[in-house]
């Protein structure tokens, strides 16, 4: 007869390319977001610029300023996220300032209209990213978290069959960027700028797996595997970045922004429990934790736009942007967005925007096994859309403008490697006010 063990042991978990994936897809992320205006028109601003948080895409929109500007955005965000098929969902609130940024317009008092007519420089805060989520999921077990520890002598259940799992994850951060920008005015057609950016993020993430199965030991109870996991980041890195805005007519503007691979390093510290109950009476022993650095970089972000403006009543930006970095698959965005002048100092935007799949693959499964880790699960974005709307006034020395943009998601969350993935959805709606000063 088989004796009855309660077990608490710490989990070393897989490593493997799906997770590596998985911590550069977090990190690298961003949302968009900045001023109420970018937000309105769904950051279809490569081409148009004039504003602060278009130099995050295109440092070249700087040289359109001809007065200096100071703005400050506060913004409101409210997630809400659900598995597919289950009436229950988590909602999550978060309000927070995520950009700030100051002008300063040069003009070079060049009355010919031709050559450097105007040198702008500008400090900036931008919250490229919210990590902010709590996910709920369950459903029928396909594959245990025992058949990806085959290296561990430990006491868990393997089989499958008749079983039910849940995963309850919660996860806060946020990452920032800093930057010092500059550009340049050319005889009011060519505007070229450059700029240095500086990237941190953090994140804790906090996840209670636990699989029950459709067995029983002697006394009557449903043997099980409980995983109760503590995963952080920390990154700093540099990046750099150019642009151009081309101006061929009055009616027409090209744009290019580049914005190169972040030179800096990623810290990970993951740790575990395992409570199981189950009819071994095997020993086992993991390691505490695991505190890993290795070198990050930011994707690399091309950005291409085309606007054309309608006189005095607005105008029209469509973009393309594309992000690669070798970690994982390269992915695109495409938005539009439009700004309407119904009367002067009154602006309205409107915006599109669809961003492609991270990962191409639905799952990677090898596993590295140099490395330790206690966390198992990881997300795949399958897609992204977002529709914006935004109505503000600019005045002589004060603006103020509001936007609403409301964001859905489609994401596979995996357990673990051997696992299916649930199939989440995630509603965004952000409300944006920014408020500014400003001379000519």
């Amino acid at each position: 007869m088989k004796k009855l063990r309660y077990i608490v042991v710490l989990l070393a978990g897989a490593w493997s390319l799906a997770t590596w994936s998985q911590d550069f897809a977090r990190m690298s992320g961003q949302s968009i977001s900045g001023t109420a205006r970018y937000v309105g028109m769904s950051g279809a601003m490569t081409a148009i610029g004039g504003d602060p948080s278009a130099a995050m895409d295109n440092v070249a929109g700087l040289g359109l300023y001809r007065r200096s500007e100071l703005l400050l955005t506060f913004e409101e965000l409210i997630d809400k996220t659900w598995q597919t098929g289950q009436s229950g969902h988590d909602l999550r609130h978060s309000f927070m300032c995520p950009h700030a940024s100051v002008v300063f317009s040069l003009p070079a008092f060049n009355m010919t209209e031709k050559g450097v007519l105007f040198n702008n420089f500008m400090f900036s805060y931008h919250r490229k990213n919210c990590f902010n989520r709590t996910l709920y999921a369950q459903g029928g077990a396909d594959a245990s978290l025992g058949s990806i520890m085959p290296a561990l002598d430990i006491p868990f259940c393997t089989n499958p069959k008749n079983a039910s799992n849940s995963l309850d994850l919660w996860e806060l951060g946020a990452s920032n960027m800093f930057s010092f920008d500059w550009a340049m005015n050319i005889s009011n057609r060519w505007f070229v700028g450059a700029g240095i950016h500086l990237l941190s993020a953090s994140m804790e993430g906090r996840a209670e797996y636990k699989e029950t199965f459709n067995v029983r030991n002697e006394r009557g109870d449903l043997l099980y595997n409980d995983n109760s996991t503590t995963l952080r980041y920390s990154t700093l890195s540099c990046a750099f970045a150019a642009g151009l805005i081309y101006r061929p007519t009055g009616w027409l503007r090209l744009g290019l922004g580049i914005q190169t691979p972040s030179l800096g390093g990623l810290s990970i510290y993951s740790t575990g429990t395992l409570y199981a109950l189950t009819d071994s009476l095997r020993s086992s022993s993991a390691p505490s934790g695991s505190n890993r650095d290795k070198s990050f970089h930011m994707p690399l972000h091309l950005s291409s736009s085309v606007a054309f403006q309608i006189g005095a009543y607005g105008m029209i930006g469509l973009q393309y942007d594309y992000f690669y970095q070798p970690s994982a698959d390269s992915y695109h965005s495409l938005r539009t967005g439009i700004e309407v002048i119904p009367v002067l100092g009154m602006y309205i935007n409107a915006g599109y925007a669809f961003e492609s799949k991270f990962n191409s693959a639905d799952r990677v499964v090898p596993i590295d096994p140099v490395f330790d880790r206690q966390d198992t699960y990881f997300l795949h974005p399958k897609w992204s859309q977002n529709a914006s709307f935004a109505i503000g006034y600019r005045g002589e020395y004060v603006m103020f403008q509001v936007a609403y943009q409301y964001r859905w998601q489609r994401i596979n969350l995996f357990a673990h490697e051997a696992a299916n993935p649930y199939d989440m959805r995630a509603d965004t709606h952000r409300i944006v006010l920014t408020l500014g000063w400003h001379r000519y």
